[in-house]
């Protein structure tokens, strides 16, 4: 089954195009992302709601209730901090120039043997060196070939 690592940048988005058929979705392939990332999408709706007003906060909260509910299910597997070495974060981070962060995300595709999908161009170009990457338009047309 092909695997996916999943960050903010790209959870967003998913959460707006698709919602509940991440379901159909993850039963052909599994989707992982990192505990902070939950946080940010959560950051990222708040956005929406109060400085973008694009989407109302019913929408907001329906959005969250699937992301809540996805997790718990462990539709889209999420990634915690304990599970990778911040050893090899950190020294990722400082080779690369990037934030501990970003190099969580390559550690964590590493470790989970997935491709990363990020909107992040630098984050893309760096985490080519030591995993398979995808921006988010190459992801819907992976998963469109794959889902009916």
């Amino acid at each position: 089954m092909t695997k996916y690592l999943l960050d903010a940048s790209v959870l967003v988005p998913l959460l707006l195009d698709y919602g509940e058929k991440l379901l159909n979705i993850a039963t052909k392939v599994t989707l992982y992302t990192l505990d902070l990332s939950i946080y940010e999408t959560g950051n990222s709706l708040w956005k929406l709601v109060v400085y973008l007003n694009t989407i109302d906060l019913k929408d907001a909260k329906d959005i969250m209730g699937v992301l809540k509910n996805i997790t718990e299910k462990e539709i889209v597997k999420t990634i915690h901090f304990n599970q990778l070495s911040p050893y090899k974060i950190l020294e990722l981070a400082t080779n690369e120039k990037i934030t501990f962060y970003d190099a969580s995300y390559i550690v964590a595709s590493e470790t989970t043997e997935a491709t990363l999908v990020t909107e992040d161009r630098e984050l893309r170009e760096k985490a080519r060196k030591y995993v398979n990457t995808a921006a988010y338009t190459q992801f819907k047309q992976e998963i469109k070939n794959i889902t009916p």
